[in-house]
C-alpha cells in the first residue's frame, strides 16, 4: 500500500513494490525487442549534450512504450490511500469542527524596542523595563 508523507509543500506517495515490479518487467520486454536503439538512447542520455537530454528521454519512452503508467488499487487500497492523504494534508482541530488545512509553523517573530528603556523584546512577550 502506498505510504504518504508530507515534505514542505509537496505530498510524496511511495510507489508500491508490485507496481514497480510490473513496470520493470514491461521495460525488460521492451528492451529485448529493440536493444540497440535503447542502448544508443541510454548512451546519449548519459554522455551526450545535456540540452538534448529531454528529447532523448522522450524518444526512449516512445521506444520502450511507457508514455504513461498506471498504479492499480482495489477498493480498500483506494480508501486507505485517501485516508493517508487526508491525514498528511489536513489536521483535526481541538474543537472538533472538522478538518482544516495544516498550518505551517511560524518561524519569524517581530522584535520591538521599548520607547522607555530602549531594550528589544519580542512582540507579545513581556520584558523587564527599568523605567517602569
Amino acid at each position: 500500500m502506498p505510504k504518504v508523507t508530507k515534505d514542505g509543500d509537496f505530498t510524496l506517495i511511495k510507489v508500491p513494490t508490485k507496481d514497480l515490479s510490473s513496470l520493470i518487467r514491461f521495460v525488460a520486454h521492451a528492451i529485448e525487442k529493440d536493444q540497440e536503439k535503447v542502448l544508443d538512447l541510454s548512451y546519449k542520455i548519459v554522455r551526450d549534450d545535456l540540452t538534448k537530454q529531454d528529447h532523448y528521454v522522450e524518444e526512449l519512452a516512445v521506444v520502450l512504450d511507457i508514455e504513461d503508467w498506471w498504479i492499480v488499487l482495489d477498493g480498500p487500497e483506494s480508501l486507505e490511500l485517501c485516508d493517508e492523504l487526508a491525514e498528511s494534508i489536513y489536521e483535526e482541530p481541538a474543537e472538533g469542527f472538522g478538518p482544516t488545512l495544516k498550518q505551517k509553523q511560524r518561524h519569524l517573530r517581530i522584535v520591538k524596542i521599548c520607547v522607555e528603556c530602549q531594550k528589544a523584546f519580542i512582540k507579545g512577550e513581556s520584558h523587564d523595563c527599568v523605567v517602569r
